[in-house]
């Protein structure tokens, strides 16, 4: 399938990096801020927000499927209903998605982004099952799959770089749980 070249070849009918209201955010790990900052050199001020979600933001995640990534998002609010994640420009805009439409830090972009629109989800048995993030009706990628097994269509070469990022993602939520106040001195 190369889903990775579908998405570099998008014809942005509908940009997954520009968010209408505030329903929509990019979760940054702790370690992914880090090596942002370190690449672009500016302080975690200028790319990360950890402002309270809306209260609407967070009924969506509460009541979302538990597969997807908004449950777990929904574990990681603190109790001001905080979450880490990357700033929107008031258009919507990713703060790194540029006026062509293009990710300025692609090669360094959060973990969330090198899978989406797919996403992952551990089966009872413990096993990782490559499923859709979620249903947006204008992706080109999701548009074209006619399966309900996304698994047939991708290389087992997808299939496995989907599924290590996954891991890295749930690790890397713990993780910054742990020490994210000490690191942003918040």
């Amino acid at each position: 399938m190369n889903f990775k070249k579908q998405c570099k070849t998008c014809p942005t009918r509908k940009h997954c990096c520009i968010f209408k209201g505030d329903a929509g955010f990019t979760f940054v790990s702790l370690s992914n801020a880090k090596d942002i900052k370190k690449k672009i050199k500016k302080d975690y001020s200028f790319f990360l927000d950890y402002s309270p979600l809306s209260k609407k933001t967070i009924n969506l995640l509460k009541e979302g499927d538990p597969a997807l990534e908004g449950y777990l998002r929904y574990s990681l609010l603190d109790k001001k209903g905080r979450l880490l994640r990357l700033k929107t420009k008031k258009d919507g805009k990713c703060i790194f998605l540029n006026d062509d439409k293009k990710c300025e830090i692609y090669d360094i972009r959060p973990d969330i982004c090198k899978i989406y629109p797919l996403w992952a989800m551990r089966l009872t048995d413990n096993s990782i099952k490559v499923i859709t993030h979620d249903s947006e009706p204008e992706c080109p990628i999701l548009e074209s799959i006619n399966t309900e097994n996304i698994e047939d269509i991708l290389s087992k070469k997808e299939i496995n770089l989907i599924k290590k990022i996954f891991k890295l993602i749930e690790k890397k939520t713990i993780d910054s749980r742990k020490s994210l106040k000490e690191e942003l001195s918040l």
